[in-house]
């Protein structure tokens, strides 16, 4: 199960920052905009860490680790690490956050490595960021993607495995929705053909993290994925091939696409998910690269 980061900040763009770089590295994300807002979550959840800006206005981080000592003791659960997100050194709010607990510190504007690092460190016990890709056991981890093109393969394998997987498909009208297993062979075809064909294509990569506590909607995170996965099975074309890479990640692979089509595919998945009341509680990241045998453009949108 993937670790899980709480991050409380009142600029949405830290939220976002912090958000993307979490979830792409496999970390579940759950984000509020004021202290007043954890308390309230921390009573029903148990994340692995707290990230809190020690500037929030109202109730500020200091004030707010306070309170959440005060539930944990009274509650009689075990604490949950914190680490402050500052924005200027101050060596007495340093102190009294030493003093409630707090694990650690990061500077903002953070960069994304030193900030992952500082995350793994107090998440796994000082294993660092070589094992971000691993579970409690050491083993990998089956939710990590897969790398779909540094591994030596028999075409007549990838092929078959196609092939059969194209065979068993239900619902002959829709995408294909397959598993890790299946997209690395249809990846690897994917950019055969495209070498081959001198076709332009697309790759999107969408990423989500909680805005706020999702249990006003009565389901969980991972049904909230499937209505995902649903959205996109009834939105795109039946050339179109979608894998859950990870718990909170989709990656579409869609041949011979122009821009305008991809604009129109994204502005309705953009709006199935905000009519399905899903935006005000979960944020979607997305990415897209336009890539054919001669060049590669990625652009990054955020949606609701």
């Amino acid at each position: 199960m993937a670790k899980w980061v709480a991050v409380v900040d009142d600029d949405l763009t830290t939220l976002t920052v912090a958000g993307r770089i979490l979830s792409n590295n496999n970390l579940r994300v759950s984000a509020m905009n004021s202290g007043k807002a954890l308390i309230s979550f921390m009573k029903e959840y148990k994340p692995d860490l707290i990230l809190i800006e020690t500037e929030l206005p109202q109730m500020n981080g200091i004030e707010t680790v306070k309170k959440l000592r005060n539930l944990e003791k009274k509650s009689g659960k075990v604490q949950t690490p914190v680490v402050f997100l500052m924005t200027q050194d101050d060596e007495e709010l340093e102190k009294q956050a030493i003093e409630l607990g707090v694990v650690d510190f990061i500077r903002k504007p953070f960069a994304p490595d030193a900030f992952l690092n500082v995350i793994w460190k107090n998440i796994l016990g000082g294993k660092g960021k070589k094992c971000e890709n691993k579970g409690d056991s050491g083993k990998t981890d089956d939710s990590q993607p897969i790398d779909h093109t540094g591994v030596e393969v028999d075409e007549k394998q990838d092929m078959a495995h196609v092939n059969k997987t194209l065979q068993e498909k239900n619902d002959v009208s829709s995408a294909l929705w397959v598993d890790n297993k299946s997209f690395a062979s249809i990846y690897r075809f994917f950019a055969r053909y495209i070498e081959s064909y001198k076709v332009h294509a697309c790759k999107v990569l969408f990423n989500f993290f909680e805005l706020k506590d999702i249990s006003d909607l009565k389901k969980s995170f991972d049904e909230i994925m499937a209505d995902f996965g649903e959205i996109l099975v009834g939105i795109l074309r039946k050339s179109d091939v979608m894998v859950q890479s990870k718990p909170n990640q989709f990656l579409l692979l869609l041949p011979e696409v122009d821009d305008e089509h991809l604009e129109n595919v994204l502005d309705r998945i953009e709006k199935s998910w905000t009519e399905g009341k899903y935006s005000d509680y979960v944020a979607i990241i997305y990415e897209r690269e336009l890539v054919s045998s001669e060049e590669s453009v990625l652009d990054e949108r955020k949606g609701n």
